[in-house]
């Protein structure tokens, strides 16, 4: 009987987007085959709100109201989409949102999670404005942890 690794659940970041698909689906596909539990995170970034508020020190209340209902909504339909692709194929799964920078997020929830991998999609960028508006998420995930193996999925 092989030994079992410190981890026993597969972390899946979602977004909703449909560059993850192909990362949901790798994941359900270890998940089953390795039979571990898979958690599914999806990290809210009130990035917008913040830029907001430090432009405008008196912010109206609306449109930060807005800006939270926009990333709840982002949320409920990231959720909904993964939960429509894991369906039954996984029987042990669930879903964590947090809130916050995603790249702290997630370092944070390696940290303090028992996870022996993270899975994540990338979207190809096919223009040079692409690549300047991108933050880069799965690149500085990949410096950042080193406790697990981080799996990027291209779209």
């Amino acid at each position: 009987m092989a030994t079992e690794r410190a981890g026993n659940a597969i972390l899946l970041a979602v977004d909703g987007e449909p560059h993850t698909d192909a990362a949901v689906q790798w994941a359900i596909e270890l998940a089953v085959h390795l039979r571990r539990q898979l958690v599914a995170v999806h990290v809210k970034d009130p990035y917008l709100k913040q830029f907001y508020n430090e432009i405008y020190a008196q912010g109206r209340q609306a449109y930060l109201d807005h800006v939270d209902d926009c990333l709840e909504t982002v949320a409920r339909q990231a959720i909904a989409r993964f939960e429509a692709a894991v369906g039954k194929a996984v029987p042990n799964w669930r879903v964590k949102t947090l809130s916050g920078d995603p790249l702290e997020e997630l370092c944070q929830e390696v940290q303090c999670g028992q996870y022996e991998l993270l899975v994540m999609g990338r979207r190809i960028k096919r223009k040079r404005f692409d690549n300047w508006r991108s933050r880069n998420l799965p690149r500085k995930l990949m410096e950042e942890i080193q406790a697990i193996p981080v799996l990027i999925v291209p779209g």
